[in-house]
């Protein structure tokens, strides 16, 4: 037996914490085959293979409008989506065919027969061997309801960034869940603390925003609380002006992160609706020169406060390395969005270990919407893994005992770790699942 094949059977039954997805509390399935094709990164590969997006969107149901983006799938072979799908509904569904056209009925009455079982969230996990899964929860969702095995994290893009968040509609949430008027920004961000106490008593270990490649923590000399009261009456003000609001919510973010002990989770360099006219589905990326230096400052200011971070491109993979390797309180996480594919997940898988060693990073998150689509995820993730640490073996960076180690951490330990898990509750989990 080769090498990367001998580390795949050690790896591939290891349990993982999915420490950032997107997987909804009440609707962790897909439910049905319709929902887990109509997934943004399948819109967007359909579309690139000539899908109309108005005749897409303007289908009236979900079944209708996958069925109308499986004329377009078999065109998107190649990419990491296509052989993820072929991968769940073989692995999940037991769905050996091509999906295409042809095929699409028969899989989706199988597929979402079995999707309707009761325990199937559960019997997901185990397939895949993931114990924990961390969701993205707006700040103003309730909490309730949430299973044994999800980890809730406050996200807080419609806090810090209220140039992509209308000020106005996140002032009249929180009023509505606080029951009182928001009219100052210090009513703004004693509101702010009242969602991390919030959270934080329901569990959470870790707060998360995605910030644009251009993020500025640049204060100048604008009042944040002028700032604040002409956002809210709805009047125009300057970049330079938004600028020094955003500096002033973030850093308050940060000394909350302090204050309740929680993990900052920071996903940069996304650039939203470059395609415009189709949503989410048009989003891209782009470096800027500044972006790791914005960050030295708060990194040195609260060194008691972890920075978990993660990046949209392949080009800034490595300043991110030279970032986490220079503040003990910065770990890197995860290969995201556009770096989740293979051939870019083993490269950075090496290059991070290379320079930073297994301590200060954690293996891979599925950024998944429902947790069928982590199985190809995490799958991938492995797969790739056990190759990186194969040819490190033969490189002699260490033994074929180590890269085993090397992956449990990645995989498990670290995550625990670095968010300051309950270990003994995880456990209790794996053993429910038959682990």
């Amino acid at each position: 037996m080769e090498l990367r094949e001998r580390l795949w059977e050690k790896i591939e039954p290891m349990w993982s914490v999915d420490f950032h997805s997107h997987i909804p509390i009440g609707r962790e399935s897909a439910g049905t085959m319709a929902r887990l094709l109509c997934y943004h990164y399948s819109e967007t590969d359909a579309m690139n293979a000539g899908m109309p997006y108005e005749d897409y969107i303007s289908r009236s149901t979900e079944k209708e409008r996958a069925r109308f983006l499986v004329e377009y799938f078999p065109r998107t072979i190649g990419t990491t989506t296509y052989a993820g799908l072929h991968e769940v509904a073989e692995g999940l569904f037991g769905f050996k065919k091509r999906i295409t056209p042809e095929t699409w009925e028969e899989l989706c009455e199988l597929a979402d027969g079995l999707m309707s079982r009761p325990g199937w969230e559960e019997e997901v996990l185990k397939k895949n061997r993931i114990a924990w899964v961390f969701g993205t929860n707006d700040p103003f969702e309730p909490l309730e309801g949430a299973k044994p095995w999800y980890q809730v994290c406050l996200r807080l893009d419609k806090f810090l960034l209220p140039d992509e968040h209308p000020l106005p509609s996140t002032v009249a949430a929180l009023e509505e869940i606080s029951g009182r008027e928001v009219r100052t920004l210090s009513d703004f961000l004693e509101g702010l603390e009242g969602r991390f106490r919030y959270f934080r008593e329901k569990g959470a270990v870790s707060a998360a925003v995605s910030l644009p490649p251009d993020f500025s923590l640049e204060r100048g000399s604008a009042s944040p609380e002028a700032v604040f009261g002409k956002l809210r009456e709805g009047l125009w003000i300057s970049s330079e002006e938004m600028r020094a609001l955003k500096a002033e919510l973030f850093y308050s973010a940060v000394e909350l992160c302090r204050k309740y002990g929680m993990a900052f989770q920071l996903m940069l360099g996304v650039v939203r609706k470059v395609r415009r006219g189709v949503e989410h589905r048009g989003d891209g990326l782009r470096q800027d020169p500044n972006m790791f230096r914005t960050f030295w400052e708060p990194l040195n200011l609260y060194p008691d406060v972890l920075f978990d971070f993660t990046v949209l491109s392949l080009a800034d993979q490595h300043q991110l390395c030279v970032l986490v390797k220079n503040f003990p309180n910065a770990v890197c996480s995860g290969l995201w969005w556009y770096c989740n594919t293979p051939s870019i997940i083993e490269q950075v898988v090496r290059m991070r270990l290379e320079i930073l060693g297994v301590y200060p990073q954690n293996g891979q998150n599925t950024d998944a919407y429902m947790l069928e689509q982590g199985y190809y995820k995490m799958r991938q993730y492995k797969r790739t893994l056990c190759r990186a640490l194969a040819s490190m073996v033969e490189d002699g960076f260490f033994s074929e005992e180590e890269a085993v180690e090397v992956a449990q951490m990645l995989l498990f330990e670290n995550p625990i770790r670095h968010f300051g898990l309950d270990r003994s509750r995880i456990q209790e989990q794996m053993a429910r699942l038959g682990g």
